[in-house]
């Protein structure tokens, strides 16, 4: 069987497939459905060699899928889930399609028989050695499949017990929502803890109005919207996603996809988003499947990073996304039990993702184009000096080039580039914000001694000066900020005189305990 995998095309894997199952029935073995078990095994080598790096494409990847194919009534199985995220990524190939078929026919009296089929196969093999390896393999995803039975139990919501959505509870709320907030106003309330990235905001406050119409008037078919924000460290990113938690009437989750891999059983994987998503939604997954996931630290998985011996696990990781960003079934892991592990089955067509990165290079490629001759929009710049990436000016290409899957790029439909903060802009967060840093600083010394606490402006200057030496954006104030207060908060509590707290340059500067007055 070790062949199939020389195969040059899918229709030459089908005809070396029917030529051995012949040749097992011909030797006394039985297969009740041989199109049914051909077009299995077409779907899984296919699914092997179009996603698999090089060294997984072995006997032993197919013994694995076959241990995660058995079905029972009303429930969902891991191969197919598998297969049905790599329809959604390829969704022209023929050979996916005819899965859906497939996956409704066969049975696991079929499976039963493929396992007999594979120990067959093994046994022809002239290496002695390798085959009793091989049959050891079988054997042990034989046995996993046969526990499967009874352990690999999956929850899934039957249609009977579907609600109407429209009358939920929590749809009012999205009603109401879009009665009161247009983007405009949404972008308001951003502005009261955002300072700057304009640009980003009415794009968040736009793909969130979108995202809620989308919800309420599903039958208008409104197209979905998912956004990618692009921006250094500390430059507002996860504060826009922080503060729009508090205003939506649906979960939203922050989910770091700086360690997510392809393959589960080697690290995080991208259920762990959808699975926090269901958590915060309270265990509703009506509510979930309305909710937002804002994937931070997403220009990590890009560009990809290659396996040791072949391959390219993040190129795999981002096909698997596809599905999950325009909206496709995903089986998503609740926790392990004694008696197996239970799946909830979740839509993820009306999840609004948000993904946001550094892209550190990422302006490099696109002044390629804009600087010294460049053409187009950005023709007039001649000068590296002069070149700020902009939103106007990153391109579906861009992205491609920096590593991205073109049909990922397609599914962030909408793409935002931050800028980085300039002096005057980070004084402006540090003071200006409804819920700014100081103002925090300055409540708990209120609300603790009755104190009141100041700053110069001289010191204010000296904040700002060390954390642009952190590199960090905005958020290194905190650090700095409480670094200075760390005397005050300790010893104003035992000063029962105490009235107020100045803080001066020097004082910033480390070089003197606060003004005690």
């Amino acid at each position: 069987m070790k062949e199939i995998f020389a195969c040059r095309s899918d229709e030459e894997c089908a005809v070396y497939i029917r030529e051995r199952l012949a040749f097992y029935k011909e030797n006394g073995g039985v297969i009740s459905h041989e199109q049914l078990l051909c077009d299995y095994l077409r779907i899984m080598l296919h699914y092997i060699m179009l996603t698999r790096p090089e060294n997984e494409r072995n006997l032993d990847s197919i013994f694995k899928l076959m241990g995660a194919s058995f079905k029972e009534k009303g429930y969902r199985t891991p191969f197919w889930a598998i297969i049905r995220e790599a329809a959604a990524a390829y969704k022209n190939d023929p050979v996916f399609y005819i899965a859906r078929v497939v996956e409704t026919e066969i049975t696991n009296d079929d499976l039963e028989e493929l396992f007999d089929f594979m120990e067959f196969e093994l046994m022809e093999q002239a290496d002695r050695q390798t085959a009793e390896e091989e049959l050891g393999q079988l054997a042990v995803c034989r046995v996993r499949y046969q526990q499967n039975k009874v352990r690999n139990i999956k929850m899934q919501r039957k249609q009977e017990e579907e609600k109407n959505r429209s009358e939920l509870p929590f749809m009012e709320e999205c009603r109401n929502f879009i009665r009161e907030y247009t983007p405009r106003k949404i972008k308001e309330y951003l502005d009261r803890f955002v300072i700057g990235q304009e640009e980003t905001k009415e794009v968040l406050s736009t793909a969130v109005y979108n995202h809620f119409l989308r919800i309420v008037h599903p039958e208008a078919n409104l197209i979905k919207t998912n956004v990618l924000m692009v921006g250094p460290s500390g430059c507002g990113k996860t504060e826009m996603i922080r503060r729009l938690t508090d205003l939506v009437p649906v979960p939203v989750v922050i989910s770091d996809f700086s360690g997510i891999v392809a393959t589960p059983w080697k690290g995080r994987n991208k259920e762990e988003s959808l699975l926090n998503l269901y958590l915060k939604a309270g265990k509703d997954i009506d509510l979930t499947e309305c909710g937002i996931v804002f994937c931070d630290e997403f220009d990590k998985i890009i560009p990809a990073k290659l396996y040791s011996k072949g391959g390219d696990i993040n190129n795999e990781l981002q096909g698997q996304l596809l599905g999950m960003f325009e909206g496709t079934d995903i089986d998503v892991p609740l926790q392990d039990k004694s008696n197996g592990q239970e799946i909830l089955l979740m839509n993820t067509t009306d999840i609004l993702f948000i993904c946001a990165g550094a892209f550190e290079g990422l302006d490099k490629i696109v002044k390629k184009e804009y600087v010294n001759g460049g053409i187009g929009f950005g023709s007039d710049i001649s000068r590296d000096e002069d070149f700020e990436m902009t939103g106007d000016l990153l391109k579906t290409e861009h992205l491609m080039e920096y590593g991205m899957k073109p049909e990922l790029a397609g599914r962030l439909s909408t793409v935002t580039v931050l800028k980085k903060l300039d002096r005057e802009t980070m004084k402006r967060v540090l003071v200006e914000p409804e819920d700014s840093i100081l103002s925090r600083y300055e409540r708990e010394f209120l609300i603790e001694d009755n104190v009141e606490l100041h700053f110069t402006d001289e010191a204010l200057d000296v904040i700002i000066d060390r954390v642009n030496e952190m590199s960090i954006g905005a958020r290194g104030l905190n650090a700095v900020v409480h670094e200075i207060l760390e005397d005050a908060l300790f010893e104003v509590p035992t000063m029962p005189g105490v009235k107020e707290v100045l803080i001066t340059a020097a004082v910033a500067r480390r070089e003197t305990k606060p003004a005690y007055l």
